[in-house]
């Protein structure tokens, strides 16, 4: 009798055990899921309080312009396209200048020095250039000092926005990594007589969930914390294997070789980013027209109404997906220089298809070690297919 109970009790036990376990596993499944939603929400707003801590006098980004980007077991990249600075000497010792809305004052050659000292001290905002007239009165401009300040504003903003913002972007893992980066060139153009070009390649700065945290949480300093944030200059370079993958894939998508969309252009917008990988921006078109009349570039099919060929590009989708899928399976294995763990994200816009099923825009990813592991036999293409991630929206 005394056995029996002891057996009744040890499945007793055990059953409690594994449907603990099963919660247990449930909750870290959950855990580890995103909502969607909420991320691109915490993104948005994000979004625009980064365009929005560039002042308005002095406004460097722009601010609608400003892309983010969520990258699972990787973190948060925000990319911001830089403005140019433009300025045109007039003669007569004057300077027109145009910085498209930046805060850089040029000084008229002809303002007295104690005069241009106390317009420093007024508007501490902009970025003042000494401008200093010659026997032609030939404007000349330091070039190094607007890029030198254009630089320090973007950094202290960035700085800004991850000491006292980027928390609030919530579901981020503590190994999870938040970077902003600036997107092309923040180039000076400036035309005199002689005429000169100065450019500055752009910058990238990251830091862990972890450490916003512990900022948050008082257990770093203000300082302490800027110091774990990541500064680089000029980005990271390009290994020649990916330079030639990007050369592959326009190629496969130029209307003589596609048979659903097309690129219109051979050189594809990439960006390599420390221990992420590689991101890809893409956008593609399907068709021309001609006086409300279509013509699909791929099929060759023309005089189509605008119903017919929105019907023809929404059929299209569910090929252009599977091949391209295809595609960055045999050619995205031939890049050896990055490592197993980091990635190739295509940012995808695609065609414009008012009303229909097709998505307005998809986001590609698959790790390296996938395509390694094919490469080698090591993993079978339906596999390899699986493993490759694709978010519509």
């Amino acid at each position: 009798m005394k056995r029996t109970i002891m057996n009744i009790k040890m499945k007793m036990i055990n059953k409690v055990m594994m449907y603990s376990c099963f919660i247990a596993v449930t909750f870290l499944s959950s855990a580890q899921e995103i909502d969607v939603e909420r991320m691109a929400r915490d993104l948005k707003i994000a979004e625009d309080i980064l365009g929005t801590l560039s002042e308005q006098d002095s406004r460097l980004f722009y601010q609608d312009n400003i892309e983010s980007n969520y990258v699972p077991d990787y973190g948060v990249v925000f990319t911001i396209p830089m403005k140019p600075f433009v300025f045109k000497s007039t003669g007569s010792g004057r300077v027109a200048y145009s910085t498209s809305g930046s805060g850089v004052t040029i000084i008229d050659s002809r303002v007295r020095r104690d005069d241009r000292e106390r317009r420093d001290r007024e508007d501490g905002a902009s970025v003042t250039v000494d401008v200093v007239p010659d026997d032609e009165e030939e404007v000349k401009v330091d070039e190094s000092k607007i890029m030198e300040e254009m630089e320090a504003q973007t950094r202290e903003q960035i700085e800004t926005f991850l000491a006292d913002y980027a928390d609030l972007i919530g579901q981020l893992k503590p190994s999870d990594r938040i970077v902003v980066q600036t997107k092309n060139r923040n180039e000076v153009y400036i035309f005199n007589s002689r005429g000169s070009n100065k450019s500055s390649a752009g910058m990238s700065a990251q830091v862990l969930k972890s450490d916003i945290s512990s900022f948050k949480q008082g257990k770093l300093s203000r300082d302490e914390f800027m110091g774990k944030i990541e500064f680089s200059e000029g980005g990271e370079e390009v290994a020649k294997d990916v330079e030639l993958f990007a050369t592959i894939f326009s190629r496969l998508y130029e209307p003589d070789l596609s048979s659903t969309y097309y690129l219109s252009s051979r050189r594809i917008a990439y960006n390599r980013l420390k221990n992420m990988g590689v991101t890809f921006s893409l956008k593609f078109y399907s068709s021309t027209s001609d006086g409300g009349r279509h013509t699909i570039r791929t099929t060759g099919e023309n005089d189509l109404t605008q119903e017919q060929r929105n019907e023809k590009v929404n059929a299209m989708y569910p090929e252009f997906e599977r091949s391209f899928k295809e595609n960055l399976l045999d050619y995205g294995r031939t890049i050896k220089s990055l490592d197993p763990n980091e990635m190739l994200i295509f940012k995808v816009r695609l065609t414009e298809c008012r009303g229909c099923e097709m998505p307005d825009e998809i986001k590609v990813s698959v790790k390296m070690k996938t395509l390694q592991d094919y490469d080698k036999g090591a993993l079978s293409k339906n596999k390899a297919l699986e493993q490759i991630t694709i978010t519509r929206s």
